[in-house]
């Protein structure tokens, strides 16, 4: 069955009504509606679709096309996750044509770079604002939509926004998605991803032959030209014995890394205070009343009279850069991160914290987990893979992705909660 795509944009949205392959010697193109007119960011799609710069063609084989959509796309860099999912259907022959019937629609916004990662872009509200009719019609007409947006901190709408627009419901469903792959396995689509391993393997093979014998050296054979011994040098010396006494204090260090990041992850602590109305003045003043941690867990929290959720971090050792997210079990969607703590990063001591909103008419329970994680580096890159490994994977292995970023020197705790309906 055909699926029919839309980029979004923050004008409405934009169907794609087909794509044609071209004549490899020509440049790819969108145009409108089936004319003869061609978009401004034409130039930007073709380079999206042939390599080197593009992903297209890497990806299934053919470096031109000619892309038709309904409405015109003016600027901005958003529309490339819809063309490259257009593009995987159309592959697959599921690329839905505007005579088509259909029973599922993708609307999308993203960045897609070369590895297919998807990366952050604005306006995601606007556009679903924009695209309310749309996501109305489609109902009446029992058409079930995908919406999929860029992952990450700052990104999602909040609850309130998606009650009021309805979404998460049956028919019309929003996903934070970190990569392509999701898509991909959604729909059982082709999965290019085996091709980029192929393509890393392969260069990676090419640059270990890369040698130039002519330019071998014969250790065992003195170098005429070469300059004299380092022994005879005394500035020569004294940089050696500083370099000596470095490198003994850096081993030092190192062997007693793993210890330092126990340490910290002992010293790190998740708290969880539920936010409950008061009796007089309700949500405006509401009474703080702490959860103590069960295990791995806190308590489930009755959803009657609850205003919000206060999550901390308590940093009783050393100094560090901090932050924590919660991510709904079911399916990835990122509860609570704050974008603004990554793009002003600070070394911090003691107790931090954010406030989790609920919306006011939540009627439904919610299992999630919230992370805390914690280096002597800025975390931005770690949050970002953190995020995207936990989303591609359906049942992450917790211990696992914390064994992992403890090599990287990152430590990382985790907890359960629950809000019970």
């Amino acid at each position: 069955m055909s699926i029919r795509i839309y980029i979004a944009t923050t004008e409405g949205p934009v169907e794609v009504q087909r794509i044609t392959r071209e004549d490899p010697n020509v440049r790819s193109v969108i145009c409108l509606d089936g004319t003869a007119k061609a978009l401004p960011i034409s130039r930007a799609y073709d380079s999206f679709v042939k390599e080197p710069t593009g992903i297209i063609q890497r990806s299934y084989l053919h470096c031109a096309f000619r892309m038709d959509v309904d409405k015109p796309i003016t600027d901005g860099n958003s529309w490339q996750l819809g063309a490259f999912v257009a593009h995987a259907l159309f592959q697959e022959n599921q690329l839905a044509s505007s005579e088509d019937k259909v029973l599922n629609a993708i609307w999308l916004s993203g960045e897609v770079d070369r590895d297919l990662n998807v990366r952050p872009v604005d306006h995601i509200e606007e556009k679903l604002l924009a695209s309310k009719d749309l996501f109305e019609r489609l109902r009446a007409e029992d058409v079930r939509v995908f919406c999929f947006i860029p992952g990450g901190a700052g990104l999602v709408p909040d609850d309130d926004f998606l009650e009021r627009m309805n979404i998460d419901g049956d028919m019309l469903r929003l996903e934070s998605i970190i990569t392509v792959k999701r898509i991909l396995n959604r729909f059982d689509l082709e999965d290019v991803y085996t091709k980029l391993e192929e393509e890393k393997a392969a260069a990676a093979e090419d640059a270990g032959d890369d040698v130039d014998e002519g330019e071998e050296i014969d250790l065992y054979k003195p170098d005429l030209n070469a300059p004299e011994p380092i022994k005879d040098h005394r500035m020569a010396k004294i940089i050696a014995l500083v370099v000596c006494i470095i490198a003994l204090f850096t081993g030092l260090y190192l062997q007693f890394e793993d210890n330092i990041i126990a340490l910290r992850s002992g010293s790190l602590k998740i708290g969880i205070s539920e936010l409950r109305a008061n009796d007089d003045k309700g949500c405006t003043e509401p009474n703080i009343i702490p959860l103590s941690r069960d295990g791995n867990a806190f308590p489930a929290s009755p959803l009657d009279g609850l205003c919000a959720l206060e999550i901390t971090i308590n940093n009783v050792g050393a100094p560090a850069y901090m932050w924590a997210y919660a991510q709904r079990i079911e399916d990835g969607h990122l509860l609570m991160a704050d974008r603004e703590s990554l793009l002003q990063p600070e070394l911090q001591k003691g107790l931090i914290g954010w406030r989790l909103i609920l919306p006011k008419n939540l009627k439904r329970s919610i299992d999630y987990r919230v992370v805390a994680l914690a280096s002597s580096s800025p975390l931005g890159d770690a949050v970002n893979r953190m995020i995207r490994r936990t989303v591609e994977n359906g049942k992450p292995d917790w211990e696992a992705i914390k064994a992992q970023f403890s090599e990287e020197k990152i430590t990382v705790i985790s907890t359960l909660h629950s809000l019970e309906y």
